[in-house]
């Protein structure tokens, strides 16, 4: 026969056991009315229904979970770690759990503690991709570039099929100017994955770096159709400023015209026919998209040479150059002037005849250079920054 107090000890023990079901019950029902708000997008309703769930059960590791995404989308990245390290100590085996927590750590720019979390969930399961593709972003960001390529490697071999994977070894490609070996893991990750947007851009970048213009263009038509963000985005990074054409309008230009051997007299007879005489020439350039107004105005960003590549030219026809006579060149323009209007610049530059009044030059091989940014803070394209009067447009 049981005593009085057995049988008061029972009582409370199931009383405290149908309190703590009905208080799970309860949480499980703001769980539920989380997710209805979450599937309208009302976040931070559902966040509230979250809470309320945790105030009624404070272990209920997907309560900590979804609130922890929640704060991630709202950039609270402090509030998400908090609520992914509660979830890594209710599943401390739990490989998703340690690699949500990376990803707000690398939210938090916490690349320290990241690596660790994701590098443990590595550990606990080698199979699983996760863990290493995000490590592979981890390292992308913080440049390191070549380890993001290894752990992309790694994962490829682990998910040969994933466009994910391929789209991303391209993208680590890119940055390390590996552009054949981009180009073909990102035309991989495209044959896999159709409607890729972020796959075309960085194929269009690499097809830009690789002189495949036109295939550069056709991912940009794709994107335009596809994703005007991201089209936009890839504008701005093959549609580099160049220079377009150069003339001389004014009567103190620059004639281009006369080849090797000119008589520096020749460009200005009544200035430049005496000894130790100078004279400041100008030409004008234009270029073919708007420029930085203070960027083409620095004189320090224009160079004045001699032609020296196929498509340019070459000074004085590659014939023997007599340097005690020939113009001694400045480095650099006198003042430079733009005119946004008509998106083209004077350039004024200054030569002198030498004190034997024989000095000579080949203008047609004088070689102008820019190598500033235009309105968008883009850099000049390489294959259009410099100009001279053999090739009359960029080079």
């Amino acid at each position: 026969m049981s005593s009085f107090f057995d049988q008061s000890s029972d009582a409370i023990f199931s009383g405290a056991l149908a309190a703590q079901s009905q208080r799970a019950n309860l949480a499980q029902y703001a769980i539920q009315q989380a997710a209805r708000f979450m599937q309208d997008s009302n976040y931070d309703a559902a966040a509230k229904e979250f809470k309320k769930a945790l105030a009624f059960d404070a272990q209920n590791d997907t309560a900590h979970t979804y609130l922890g995404k929640i704060y991630l989308s709202q950039n609270k990245t402090k509030d998400a770690i908090k609520e992914f390290k509660e979830t890594v100590r209710l599943q401390p085996l739990s490989v998703t759990a340690l690699v949500n927590l990376g990803n707000a750590q690398i939210q938090d720019k916490n690349y320290t503690d990241a690596e660790k979390s994701l590098k443990n969930a590595a550990r606990m399961d080698p199979l699983n991709p996760l863990p290493d593709y995000t490590l592979g972003h981890l390292y992308i960001q913080t440049d390191r570039l070549n380890e993001a390529e290894a752990q992309f490697k790694k994962v490829q071999r682990v998910s040969p099929r994933d466009a994910n994977v391929f789209y991303s070894l391209g993208m680590a490609y890119n940055k390390q100017g590996k552009y054949g070996e981009a180009a073909t893991n990102l035309e991989k990750a495209l044959s896999l994955k159709s409607g890729f947007a972020a796959a075309n851009y960085e194929l269009g970048v690499a097809y830009h770096n690789l002189g495949e213009k036109d295939k550069a263009q056709a991912q940009l038509s794709i994107l335009n159709n596809k994703d005007k963000s991201l089209a936009s985005d890839l504008e701005m990074a093959i549609g580099k400023p160049g220079l377009l054409y150069m003339n001389s309008n004014s009567s103190d230009s620059f004639s281009s015209i006369f080849g090797p051997g000119t008589p520096l007299w020749m460009l200005a007879p009544t200035e430049l026919a005496q000894p130790d005489t100078s004279k400041t020439f100008s030409v004008t350039i234009g270029f073919d998209t708007d420029m930085d107004i203070a960027s083409v105005m620095n004189p320090q960003n224009w160079t004045i040479g001699r032609a020296n590549s196929a498509v340019g030219g070459y000074y004085n026809n590659t014939l023997p150059t007599d340097y005690a006579k020939e113009v001694k060149l400045p480095k650099n323009p006198l003042t430079v002037s733009y005119n946004s209007v008509t998106r083209e610049a004077t350039v004024n530059f200054t030569l002198s005849q030498n004190a034997e009044g024989n000095a000579t030059i080949d203008p047609r091989h004088l070689v102008f250079g820019f190598n500033g940014v235009d309105a968008a803070g883009r850099k000049m394209d390489p294959e259009a920054d410099q100009i001279d009067g053999y090739a009359l447009k960029g080079f």
